[in-house]
């Protein structure tokens, strides 16, 4: 995995040489903004005292290049380029390998929150929460407290935890649920109803009055009425689904040169215009799922939006995406690297597919 940026501008008739500190990943060389010369310039590195050419780059015809060259720590290197053009070489520091564990955007961490604690929750909280959809209602298991497994009737008549419910405390229950039309109540009806449950089954073995058996009758309608209101609840959640699906549909388009153009989260203020500055994350495949290079950590990657200084499907992509705006980009071999592509990881008439985010942009 890759963190932080990692850039150097080569001026034509110098050297420059150090001892790598932290190891990086050379991934793209291109010329500079300004062009000095029509010919060619090679980029030159010198690795225990032996000279490569890593590319060379021609005005008009090869302008950028793709690279893969990991250089480690420790290691004595030189770069220097032959020609006359100014050359710019890009990629990223290598990340520790405890980063691997963090999610693309951030550690998961942030987003898991805090548990809820129904214990400490009030009927009017709980309702709104399952009107919210952060509790599924189905989910609900209430009346199962794994503490009082061994706990018998008996035990509950010594100590006071459960008491038999009289039929007038029974009828004030009911009638205080119809009342406030709230499916809270019939929680709390449930839980009342479930403990009683359990004093009567192991009451079971013994003989029991026709009153008691009866009672028995009336909790499980009880019982058998709250999961219908929790069904009820869950239908709206399974009708909205197809809706959403619908709407993330609708925010594909096909822009010019055939990118199709596919939002996955909305951002927030002014959309990003031809011109301007943009930084991005950003994770670059084939359309067989092959990573060829990404950066989505750290600095950004910075250019002018419109201006030539990445493929086309990008400058055509870009532009109108806003603050935290995330798209998936696909790119058509003609918009992309065309005939010639980028080899060794880009083969000719590729399409390519890139997951982006817009970081900032001035």
């Amino acid at each position: 995995m890759f963190s932080g940026f990692w850039g150097l501008k080569i001026v034509p008739g110098k050297t420059y040489t150090q001892t790598v500190d932290a190891s990086f990943r050379v991934s793209n060389a291109s010329l500079g903004e300004e062009i000095a010369d029509q010919g060619r310039t090679s980029v030159l590195l010198t690795v225990h005292q032996k000279r490569f050419a890593l590319c060379a780059l021609t005005p008009g015809k090869i302008e950028q290049q793709l690279l893969d060259i990991t250089l480690t720590e420790g290691e004595e290197i030189t770069f220097e380029t032959f020609g006359e053009n100014e050359v710019h070489l890009t990629g990223n520091f290598i990340a520790d390998d405890e980063d691997d564990e963090d999610d693309m955007y951030g550690s998961s961490d942030e987003e898991d929150g805090e548990d809820i604690d129904l214990d400490n929750i009030t009927p009017e909280g709980l309702q709104d929460l399952i009107n919210r959809g952060m509790i599924d209602p189905s989910d609900l298991q209430i009346g199962d407290d794994e503490s009082d497994e061994d706990y018998d009737s008996e035990d509950a008549e010594t100590d006071g935890r459960i008491r038999e419910v009289t039929d007038e405390e029974e009828e004030e229950l009911v009638e205080e649920a119809m009342s406030e039309d709230e499916p809270v109540v019939e929680v709390k009806i449930k839980k009342q109803a479930d403990k009683k449950r359990k004093t009567v089954e192991e009451e079971k073995e013994q003989p029991a009055a026709p009153a008691k058996l009866s009672k028995k009758a009336k909790q499980a309608e009880k019982k058998a009425a709250a999961k219908e209101a929790a069904a009820a609840a869950e239908k709206p959640k399974q009708a909205e689904k197809p809706k959403q699906t619908e709407k993330a549909k609708a925010k594909a388009a096909t822009l010019a040169g055939g990118v199709i153009v596919e939002t996955k989260t909305e951002g927030a203020g002014a959309p990003a215009k031809k011109g301007q500055r943009v930084g991005m994350y950003y994770i670059g495949k084939l359309t067989n799922g092959k990573v060829f290079d990404q950066n989505t950590k750290g600095k950004p990657f910075w250019f002018r939006l419109g201006a030539g200084e990445v493929i086309k499907g990008w400058d055509t992509g870009i532009i109108g995406m806003k603050k935290g705006e995330e798209r998936r980009l696909t790119i058509p071999g003609p918009m992309a690297y065309g005939s010639r592509g980028a080899p060794p990881d880009i083969p000719p008439h590729a399409t390519l597919v890139f997951d982006i985010r817009l970081v900032e942009f001035k």
